[in-house]
């Protein structure tokens, strides 16, 4: 050993910054559990509202489809061969061919229509018609059943004999 520089090798460390690293890594573990938290919760939120909004785009486009459907019945089948009002319908559209679609009231306004299931979603669509003295009002409503609860999307449109 040098005589200039004491020997330290049997000294007492100072004990004022003993536990300064432990609470470092306490703190540092709260703050990514905390991240951690916070990015799991956001993909959550994002994934449920991808998922209404999905539903919502496909119940908008089930409505737009049946409202032309009834257009397409009215122009091949005539005006009158629309249901009087006071019911709720189903428009059986299977066949390619218009001429061979026809109207089921089969259920009232409160039960449920017809089913459809679009990738896992099950869709329940009916028609609502009022008849009027020279015009009947269709509403086309499309509900669904998600982790918010029942929702709904709806449309309607005025349709008349032309005369």
């Amino acid at each position: 050993m040098s005589k200039n520089k004491p020997d330290t090798r049997y000294q007492i460390p100072d004990t004022k910054f003993l536990g300064q690293s432990l609470i470092e890594v306490v703190i540092a573990m709260a703050v990514i559990v905390g991240l951690a938290v916070a990015l799991v919760t956001t993909t959550l939120v994002v994934q449920k509202a991808s998922r209404t909004a999905k539903n919502n785009t496909q119940a908008t486009k089930l409505v737009q489809q049946n409202i032309e459907q009834v257009r397409v019945y009215r122009d091949r089948k005539g005006y009158a061969s629309i249901p009087d009002g006071g019911s709720c319908y189903t428009l059986s559209s299977g066949d390619p061919d218009p001429l061979s679609w026809f109207f089921s009231a089969s259920f009232d306004c409160s039960g449920s229509g017809q089913q459809i299931t679009l990738g896992k979603t099950n869709f329940d669509r009916k028609i609502k018609i009022e008849t009027d003295a020279s015009t009947k009002k269709v509403t086309v409503t499309v509900s669904w059943t998600d982790s918010g609860g029942t929702q709904s999307v709806s449309n309607q449109t005025i349709l008349s004999s032309g005369l």
